[in-house]
């Protein structure tokens, strides 16, 4: 059996990190994460607003140590990037990916933030899902290992 990665999902407020974690976990209600969010593996649902404000910080740092990848997500209709250099460089041991969300909005401008993200130095591959679609995740869930029992975890919050 393949154990699966565990992750954090990072991004600003309004990313649809909640929507993607329980898309991950195979759907459930969805509610705006004011804690940090665990699952039974032990990934990271985390709150836009410690991504947002400089002085929790070391909340995402702390918290985020013992994941393997961290997943930075934009939405797909900002064309602003607020991610504080360094932030997700801090453990040398972890992956980053990075997701464009929200690619079903009307006013989704993923190619142009695409473009936006290379410029401030992400490399690789940048995934583009929509949450809401479980066929749009299929690949990210891929990638980060998720099988069939890591799906069907349950959710607390810390």
């Amino acid at each position: 059996m393949q154990v699966p990665i565990r992750y954090a999902l990072l991004g600003p407020v309004e990313a649809g990190k909640s929507t993607l974690f329980h898309a991950l976990g195979g759907g459930g209600a969805v509610r705006k994460t004011q804690a940090l969010e665990y699952d039974a593996q032990g990934c990271i649902d985390t709150p836009g607003e410690f991504f947002s404000h400089p002085r929790l910080f070391h909340a995402l740092i702390n918290s985020t140590a013992e994941c393997e990848l961290l997943i930075y997500v934009h939405p797909a209709n900002d064309l602003e990037c607020r991610l504080p250099p360094g932030l997700l460089d801090v453990h040398g041991h972890q992956r980053v990916a990075v997701v464009i969300s929200k690619t079903d909005l009307p006013d989704a401008r993923p190619d142009a933030v695409e473009a936006m993200l290379r410029e401030r130095g992400f490399g690789g591959d940048i995934l583009r899902v929509c949450g809401l679609r479980p066929d749009s995740v299929a690949e990210l869930k891929a990638r980060l290992g998720l099988n069939s029992e890591s799906a069907a975890s349950s959710r607390q919050t810390a």
